[in-house]
């Protein structure tokens, strides 16, 4: 009994801890209805090699920690160049809108953005930002992870260079090492090894489950689930860019998502960040997916009864290998900026390892550079730094595609309806696939 009433009311016995997450767990705010791209704006006379008389840059930044470190390095530069920058930082949801509305009215109010990476083919194919291959003549840097490189290029990987990666988020895989020792078990490779795990955690733990998914409608679940949906050979568009959701690979996904929904607390259907944070910080979860800006609360061993017996991994592959989310923050200059070279030359010096470094240390820095996850003293201090490096080499990319959000609010809604039991797994698939379908032009 006592079993029972500990694993369907554990919630009400726990403290709900709000969390800021980084933005690719956020929903993204629907852009303006698309308008023709106005032709690319004259450049300043400054816009020479050494931008003379710039005072200051401009810089529309999302508001957090990522904005406050930004802040804090921006200072230095300052101390260095006597450029001002100035960080207007604002809500994710706002952040979007501004950054279109100011290019399409030819304001010029910002020398740079940040960008949730998948505003990039939107951006990119609007003419919003400025080409940056001319400023890279040489190539960039090797020492930034290919990966993020990827999402700064529109078309993805192989297109002109239109940012630089500033923040390097991406699913980890979390796990109860000390669960896994007490059981003689091996941290998963597969998802076939996740549920094994989970069933015998679940098993054998009176209040512990094996595994704590999110079920919310929208983006929630569609981020926790695509990489089993990428890990089972899933692709969300082919080279047709024809919808594949509802595939062998969707349903087999979906299937393993299921037991995983069995495994762990009830109400699942209903939750999102804070709901899963709270089971794994508590003890009641053994192993999830989530991102590296839950490392620190997990260990704050003020707020966490499982500091120090938590583990980090890449997230587990089956099909195919390690199949993450890739998450990344990037810095782009708006074509309508009139001061594009000292703009790229703070993009430059904000992206240099020994910045990033400086960003990490002050806590609102995830980086994009092996050599900075590779650091020594970084990785006293963040012990999930190898494994973090390892999922972002290893990770995925979302669609690059301008209508991924809708397409995700359609997917989420039916992957939602087939976890809470009110559709089979096939039809509800099949749903997704013809509702998306016919959205895409």
């Amino acid at each position: 009994m006592k079993r029972i009433w500990q694993k369907k009311h554990w919630w009400a016995l726990v403290l709900v801890g709000a969390m800021l997450l980084a933005a690719c767990g956020q929903p993204a705010a629907p852009a303006p209805a698309p308008a023709p791209a106005s032709p690319p704006a004259q450049e300043s006379e400054n816009n020479d090699a050494d931008q003379p008389g710039v005072a200051s840059i401009a810089i529309a930044a999302r508001a957090g920690a990522m904005a406050d470190a930004l802040k804090a390095v921006a200072a230095q530069y300052t101390q260095e160049t006597g450029i001002d920058v100035q960080v207007n930082d604002m809500p994710y949801d706002n952040l979007k809108e501004t950054i279109v509305l100011d290019v399409r009215n030819n304001s010029g109010a910002y020398d740079l953005v940040m960008m949730d990476d998948p505003w990039m083919p939107e951006f990119g194919q609007a003419n919003l930002l400025a080409n940056l291959d001319d400023y890279f003549t040489e190539g960039v840097d090797p020492d930034f992870v290919p990966t993020t490189i990827n999402l700064s290029r529109e078309p993805y990987g192989t297109g002109s260079l239109y940012a630089l990666p500033l923040i390097g988020n991406v699913q980890m895989f979390f796990y109860r090492e000390d669960l896994i020792e007490k059981y003689d078990l091996t941290p998963p490779e597969n998802w076939d090894d996740v549920l094994a795990i989970a069933e015998v955690i679940t098993r054998e733990e009176p209040d512990t489950f094996g595994y704590a998914l999110r079920g919310q409608r929208g983006n929630p679940i569609v981020s926790n689930y695509m990489p089993l949906f990428w890990a089972y050979g899933g692709r969300v568009l082919d080279e047709n860019g024809v919808p594949q959701v509802n595939s062998e690979a969707g349903v087999k996904a979906m299937e393993t998502y299921m037991k995983l929904k069995d495994l762990g607390p009830v109400g699942v259907e209903a939750f999102d960040s804070d709901q899963i944070a709270t089971a794994l910080t508590q003890g009641q979860a053994a192993m999830l997916v989530a991102w590296p800006s839950w490392v620190a609360m997990v260990d704050n061993e003020e707020d966490s009864l499982v500091a120090g017996k938590v583990a980090f991994a890449a997230v587990p592959g089956q099909v195919n290998e390690s199949a993450a989310m890739i998450g990344n923050w990037l810095l782009g200059v708006p074509r309508t900026s009139s001061k594009i070279e000292a703009a790229v030359d703070f993009m430059k010096w904000v992206t240099s390892a020994e910045v990033q470094k400086e960003m990490a240390m002050i806590g609102g820095g995830v980086p994009t550079r092996r050599s900075v996850y590779q650091d020594p003293e970084l990785i006293e201090k963040y012990r999930h730094y190898p494994a973090q490096l390892e999922a972002l080499e290893r990770s995925v990319a979302r669609p690059r595609t301008p209508y991924w959000s809708q397409i995700e609010d359609v997917w989420g809604m039916y992957l939602s309806q087939i976890l809470a039991g009110q559709v089979e797994i096939q039809e509800g698939l099949d749903r997704a696939n013809e509702e998306i379908k016919n959205m895409l032009p």
